[in-house]
């Protein structure tokens, strides 16, 4: 509120109220009113400016009914109190409505917190959607900003009443329209206090309601953290069982191994013997008879050296051309891993 003070006692006079207004269910918009007054209390010739959103609001209709009264001569403290009371009337009311709405909104979020399923619930918090983690922070929201606005109207209302009780004093008439509104100031200054104290309750209640669904969903995280603790050791668990095959896999293999390698050796051991005996079992050799003839060999023997040469010769290249293909076929997939990059460098090169 601010008073300006003029020539001849004159005061301007000019305040603001901000209050709620319903748009329908659920729907709430803060709308201000803006009242100007220049009061002169010599001469009954007053300036009266309201200045509001939308019209046909319960403001404009309290206005209109009081202009569609007869006109007063004395009509300058009765015009105080009704035009003011005009503005006060709708304010309260607002605020009532809006507060009790918000306090519905808190007991339901309340009463599905203190009923949640955590196991169920979805990332927006509520397992069947109809009041979750969001709705909550959204009516907290609202209810932040609700005492700031009540003490502001508070204010306004102790100042108005105040200045209602000044100008009351300057008239004789005990029951005048300025002390009126000193009283209906004070009543409506009453019941704002009451509700700053119920929205400090609901902030409270707010705060509470979502710590507890702050440790259901811990609740819920150590949980599934103490499942996958569990998958993970029921899977080392396994894991631990695959190796333990594994490892009785290649202590058979190393058996096999071993004994390969035994008869490998013992191969490798009587096979000069096989050999000797297959050569000296051929026509070649001519050993003595119990005849004057000594062990002679064919003539033909060369025959059998340079088959035996030509055969090992065709043997080992063989196998170098085998293994020289198997070396190829291992190189190709390393090189098939670096051929982007050497493909590009290519090609690159090429368009230059």
């Amino acid at each position: 509120m601010r008073l300006k003070d003029g020539d001849n006692g004159i005061r301007d006079i000019s305040h603001r109220f901000t209050f709620p207004v319903t748009g329908g269910p659920g729907r709430w918009t803060i709308r201000q009113i803006g009242i100007f007054h220049r009061y002169d209390p010599k001469s009954l010739q007053n300036l009266w400016i309201f200045l509001h959103a939308n019209p046909n609001t319960a403001v404009q209709k309290e206005l209109e009914t009081f202009a569609s009264k007869p006109y007063k001569s004395s009509v300058t403290d009765s015009t105080w109190f009704a035009l003011h009371q005009a503005v006060l009337t709708p304010c309260l009311n607002g605020w009532r409505s809006y507060v009790n709405h918000l306090g519905n909104e808190v007991d339901r979020h309340f009463d599905k917190a203190l009923t949640f399923v955590y196991e169920s619930m979805n990332n927006n918090g509520m397992a069947d959607g109809d009041g979750n983690l969001a709705d909550i922070h959204n009516t907290r929201n609202r209810l932040l900003d609700i005492p700031s606005r009540l003490m502001t109207t508070l204010e306004t209302l102790q100042r108005l009443h105040d200045l209602s009780l000044d100008l009351g004093s300057q008239h004789k008439a005990k029951d005048n329209g300025f002390k009126k509104l000193a009283k209906s100031a004070a009543y409506y200054k009453e019941h704002l206090e009451a509700l700053v104290k119920g929205v400090e309750i609901m902030k409270e209640k707010v705060a509470d309601m979502l710590k507890m669904i702050e440790i259901g969903l811990s609740f819920r995280m150590t949980s599934k953290m103490l499942n996958l603790n569990m998958s993970m050791v029921d899977l080392n668990n396994r894991m631990l069982s695959a190796n333990q095959q594994l490892l009785t896999l290649g202590t058979k293999s190393f058996d096999d191994n071993a004994t390969v390698k035994v008869v490998t050796i013992v191969t490798l051991i009587y096979l000069p013997a096989s050999l000797v005996s297959s050569i000296l079992g051929m026509n070649l050799f001519k050993f003595d008879d119990g005849t004057n003839e000594e062990f002679t060999i064919s003539k033909q023997f060369w025959i059998f050296v340079v088959a035996t040469i030509v055969l090992a010769a065709i043997t080992l290249s063989g196998w170098l051309i085998w293994t020289h293909k198997e070396e190829v076929k291992r190189r190709k997939p390393l090189a098939s891993q670096d051929s982007p990059r050497g493909t590009g460098q290519d090609l690159e090169g090429k368009e230059s």
